[in-house]
């Protein structure tokens, strides 16, 4: 058995979270956490599972230039690598991740209604945002 890589998209109020299960086959959405509880959910997750990765959606500027979450977004990638020495953090390109994961919302045939809850729109950001890392390997 393999462990699960945990995919996270990092927001300013919420942060969506995805991961794989413990054999790497399936991506499994997890619900949205705020964003102040982020650090204590990571914690939950890596000391009950068996997490071998971290892998956090990294927003940048057209021109490849941080965001101002994006800085925030490296905190925090250093605070993790200090904190769980035995995973890999990696960061990964997360542009255009939300409007993807509406329109996949809209091609599996989410509901407008479902479209529209930002906690949704997060949750699959963080899905796509680990389906990116896993076929970038």
């Amino acid at each position: 058995m393999m462990a699960r890589i945990l995919a996270i998209d990092y927001g300013g109020k919420r942060t969506g979270m995805a991961w794989t299960d413990e054999f790497q086959i399936s991506i499994n959405p997890l619900n949205t956490v705020e964003t102040g509880q982020l650090e204590a959910t990571i914690a939950d997750l890596v000391s009950t599972d068996q997490v071998s990765d971290i892998v956090i959606g990294l927003p940048t500027h057209s021109d490849g230039q941080l965001t101002k979450i994006g800085h925030k977004v490296v905190d925090l990638k250093k605070k993790l690598e200090k904190k769980y020495t035995k995973l890999s953090i990696h960061t990964i390109d997360e542009a255009f991740t939300s409007q993807r994961a509406r329109q996949m919302m809209v091609h599996l045939g989410t509901k407008k209604k479902q479209r529209r809850v930002k906690e949704n729109v997060d949750k699959m950001s963080a899905v796509l945002i680990l389906k990116d890392f896993i076929d970038s390997q």
